[in-house]
């Protein structure tokens, strides 16, 4: 599932709650484009929303549609062939609800859902507006707005831009409602005429969620590329005016600027902003501090690349204090050389070789677990990864036991795996090679290790199973493999009381929600998920 928001948490999943906003959602204006089921401008969409059109009476609609189709009747099926012409076999509530989507002359239920959410927003007024689309237009780490409360808000998802969008372009005036407004739409314009008429608004934190204008525009996520061209002017504009290149706002412990911001990433894989370079670049020579633990942090749970790390390390030389990597600093609980190693191994060689090109001690231990490197790269299978470290000075390391299976495994030995599983049955209660498989991303290791006996039911201390790691990942092959091979399906882990199904969900891992949601029993999840299909067969 990755790691915490913070590199100060230990890894693991985020917490599976409920995660409703709270504003009541009150959504805005009908499309003006309705869209066929290939996306093309759509003529003879047989649905209008009207003023009491709400999710419940929609979701009946898709219900009674169902129902019709179910029961024969030759119109309601030929209107879903209609709408969905490439789809095969019987159609099931989720199919059904997509069609009447496209049916209103959305392109998908979710975009539905939205609409709905945008027309109520415009029947409370422009204050609810601007409140909406100051919410849903910018990434939030799973702090609510107006507080420092982590964990219990919802993700960072595109939807969330997407709503935003479509309310700031059927309420253009929405931009013109503050510099807070103006920012978060990119408009270059109408940020310019707010600083005319007061220029200490610059780096007055809003009353909504007490971000700054910059921290803002760091944050926001729009799915516009034109509007976000104007974002460097914007920053340009606001830095000249007095705004901190520092500002931050908090998760209760962690601090998160617009050099985060603009970086991206984390363990929901947030975009970068668009024009994300440019801004930190900027941000850096006007005084934002290039060693921000929470970028470096949040950099290191993506992609193999250096991108960041070469350009972070090289303002930081620039300013002759390249010792400060060596260093603590915030939000990371190792110095970030030492720290951000001990994340790349066992995924990211290309940044494992970076990193200790430029000082890190291939002796250093993992942060969480305190292992060394190369046991760390050993259990996951990883030769490339051990040549490296021994080669920098990491001592060789002998593993036995059930480490050496776990290895043995991850390597793709079965020879050696059988030889060590003899006389050690126990070594198949664990479910290390199997975390392996997800974690490297590896289904052919989890078939192995199923084929070997590795109980697809095996859990750390806090019951934690492959099929709730698998599920939190998306891994779907891995997933279907476990449920093939007996996984059951709900198991409650004592971390956080969730089901695979609460960590799929949580973690948006929508193919494995798909899979896990036609066959579990977790009532909370399913209702939580919006399975409503599912939920209807139990209760039947």
């Amino acid at each position: 599932m990755g790691r915490h928001q913070s590199a100060a948490r230990e890894p693991a999943p985020t917490h599976i709650q409920a995660t409703t906003s709270h504003h009541r959602f009150l959504p805005a204006c009908r499309a003006d484009t309705r869209l066929s089921s290939e996306g093309r401008p759509m003529s003879d969409a047989l649905r209008e929303l009207t003023s009491r059109s709400t999710h419940e009476t929609i979701r009946r609609q898709a219900k009674r549609w169902l129902k019709e189709i179910e029961a024969g009747d030759a119109e309601a099926l030929a209107r879903f062939r209609k709408l969905t012409p490439n789809h095969a076999g019987a159609p099931k509530l989720r199919e059904i609800q997509h069609a009447l989507a496209r049916d209103y002359g959305l392109p998908s239920w979710a975009a539905l859902k939205q609409e709905l959410v945008a027309r109520e927003a415009a029947a409370r007024g422009h204050a609810a507006l601007v409140a909406l689309f100051l919410e849903k237009s910018a990434l939030r780490y799973g702090v609510r707005p107006g507080t420092q409360g982590w964990g219990e808000y919802e993700a960072d998802r595109p939807a969330r831009g997407a709503l935003a969008q479509r309310l700031l372009e059927r309420h253009p005036d929405i931009a013109r409602d503050s510099i807070h407004a103006a920012v978060a739409a990119h408009d270059l314009d109408a940020v310019g005429a707010c600083l005319r008429k007061d220029t200490e608004l610059a780096d007055k934190p809003s009353e909504f969620d007490g971000w700054t204008p910059l921290v803002r525009l760091a944050f926001t996520r729009l799915p516009n590329e034109a509007q976000s061209h104007n974002a460097v002017a914007i920053a340009q504009l606001l830095l000249d005016h007095g705004a901190d290149p520092n500002a931050l706002f908090s998760d209760g412990s962690n601090h998160f600027t617009p050099l985060t911001g603009v970086i991206g990433g984390g363990e929901s894989n947030q975009p970068p902003h668009p024009q994300a370079l440019a801004l930190a670049q900027l941000l850096i020579a006007r005084g934002a501090d290039p060693v921000n633990g929470q970028a470096l942090y949040n950099s290191s749970l993506g992609a193999d690349d250096v991108t960041w790390l070469d350009l972070l390390w090289n303002e930081t030389e620039k300013r002759g204090e390249s010792g400060r990597w060596y260093e603590p600093v915030r939000e990371l609980p190792a110095p970030p050389l030492d720290y951000l190693l001990g994340n790349a191994v066992p995924r990211q060689p290309k940044r494992a070789a970076w990193l200790l090109a430029h000082g890190a001690s291939a002796q250093a231990l993992n942060a969480y677990s305190k292992q060394s490197l190369v046991k760390q790269a050993m259990l996951d299978g990883r030769s490339d990864l051990v040549r490296l470290l021994i080669d920098n000075g990491a001592s060789p390391v002998d593993l036995d036991g059930q480490e050496a299976f776990t290895a043995a495994v991850a390597r793709g030995d079965e020879t050696q795996a059988r030889q060590l599983l003899s006389g050690n049955p126990d070594f198949l209660l664990s479910p290390a090679p199997l975390f392996v498989a997800i974690r490297q991303g590896r289904p052919e290791v989890a078939a192995l290790a199923l084929g070997l006996g590795v109980s697809p039911d095996a859990e750390t201390r806090d019951g934690v199973r492959a099929l709730h790691e698998a599920a939190g990942s998306d891994a779907i092959e891995i997933v279907a493999r476990l449920v093939e091979a007996g996984a059951q399906i709900d198991p409650i882990e004592r971390r956080y009381g969730s089901t695979p199904l609460g960590w799929a969900r949580h973690q948006g891992a929508s193919a494995a929600q798909i899979y896990l949601a036609s066959r579990s029993r977790d009532i909370e999840a399913l209702c939580e998920a919006g399975e409503i299909e599912r939920l209807e067969a139990l209760v039947a």
